[in-house]
């Protein structure tokens, strides 16, 4: 008897199984790119949820069953990890957006980072109210900021109230480091 409720316990486990899975399945729109690799973990579990039927029939090859089945859900967990591990797509992800290979200095804000994208953008002399305007910020914000990337050589005065971007700021924005041994200028006080 006790046997029987075994077997009578895993073919329930094995339809709740089913079941999820056939959710999850009907539900992977979000996984889109990986269809494939939902599909083989799906037939990893449902190979899982078969026991019942191999434990009733053919006992003997329950364990190669289980083999097969983890196999399945092994690869499917893995592949796509070392595929986007290799995919060129990454790459183009991230020279497409510098600030992610970025290191600001300790001194900076992100709205400094804001300030020199807008002068990149731009590739124009701009002025405090002008960085303000396209970034959202007060101008006395920008101002400040301003002044502290002065100071660093990010960006440089032309003349009262207009600035541009220089070779340092242009370099930042696309994350290099600095000349070997050169340090920004240190703030005073």
């Amino acid at each position: 008897m006790e046997n029987g409720a075994f077997l009578a316990y895993n073919a329930v486990m094995s339809l709740l199984i089913v079941a999820g899975v056939t959710l999850l399945a009907r539900g992977e729109r979000f996984a889109a790119g990986y269809r494939r690799f939902l599909t083989v973990m799906i037939a990893g579990v449902l190979v899982f949820a078969t026991d019942p039927v191999f434990d009733f029939f053919l006992p003997s090859v329950v364990h190669v069953v289980h083999g097969f089945a983890a196999l399945l859900v092994v690869y499917s967990l893995y592949d796509p990890i070392h595929n986007d591990l290799r995919r060129e797509e990454w790459a183009a992800l991230l020279l497409r957006n510098p600030t992610d290979a970025r290191r600001p200095a300790e001194w900076m804000t992100a709205l400094d980072d804001e300030i020199l994208e807008v002068f990149r953008s731009s590739e124009l002399v701009l002025t405090p109210a002008v960085v303000a305007y396209n970034i959202g910020y007060s101008r006395e914000a920008v101002n400040r900021r301003l002044g502290e990337l002065e100071e660093r050589e990010f960006v440089e005065r032309i003349e009262r109230g207009r600035y541009r971007l220089t070779v340092r700021g242009e370099a930042y924005l696309r994350g290099e480091p600095g000349p070997p041994g050169e340090n920004p200028p240190e703030r005073p006080g």
